[in-house]
C-alpha cells in the first residue's frame, strides 16, 4: 500500500480548495482478502477556532462507480482505533490492485498547523485477540499542512 499526492504532502488553506491524494493497495499471489478497510486518522490540530467537523477538516472519497465525491470517515484523535471495531471492508482478490481517490479540505474556521495523515490497511476479519501487527497489514502517511 502506498499513498501519494502532488508534491508529496497535502497543503491546505482554511476555506480554500480541497487537495486530492490517492491510496493504492496491491495484493500478492498468496491469498485473497475478504474485508480490507482503509482507515484514515489524524491527530488534533491545536490552534485558534475549532471547526466542528473532524477538527476543521472534511474528507471525501471518489466513488469509482459513479464518479461522485462522497463523505468519508476521518478519525481525528490522539489514540489508535482498535482493528476489531471497524465494521466492514471490501474484498481484494489475489494479484489484484485498486486505487482509491480522496480529497481533503480545511474549513474556514478550522485550526492551523501540521500533522501526519496516518493511513492503515486493516483486515477487519482478523480476530479481536489478534495483535495490531497481524490485523494491520500496511501503514503509510502523508504530511498535512493547514495555513
Amino acid at each position: 500500500m502506498y499513498a501519494s499526492t502532488p508534491g508529496g504532502r497535502i497543503t491546505l488553506q482554511r476555506g480554500g480548495a480541497a487537495q486530492e491524494f490517492t491510496v493504492t493497495v496491491r495484493n500478492g499471489n498468496t491469498r485473497a482478502y475478504d474485508q480490507l478497510h482503509i482507515a484514515l486518522q489524524m491527530e488534533m490540530l491545536i490552534g485558534e477556532g475549532a471547526g466542528a467537523d473532524a477538527g476543521g477538516l472534511v474528507l471525501e472519497r471518489r466513488n469509482p462507480a459513479t464518479g461522485a465525491w462522497q463523505r468519508a470517515d476521518l478519525r481525528v484523535a490522539n489514540d489508535v482505533y482498535p482493528h476489531y471495531l471497524y465494521p466492514d471492508g471490501t474484498p481484494l482478490p489475489v494479484d489484484a490492485a485498486r486505487t482509491d481517490r480522496y480529497r481533503l479540505r480545511a474549513l474556514p474556521e478550522g485550526p492551523r498547523g501540521s500533522t501526519p495523515l496516518m493511513i492503515r490497511l486493516v483486515d477487519t476479519t482478523a480476530p479481536q485477540t489478534a495483535p495490531d501487527s497481524v490485523a494491520v497489514l500496511r501503514r503509510a502517511s502523508l504530511t498535512v499542512d493547514v495555513t
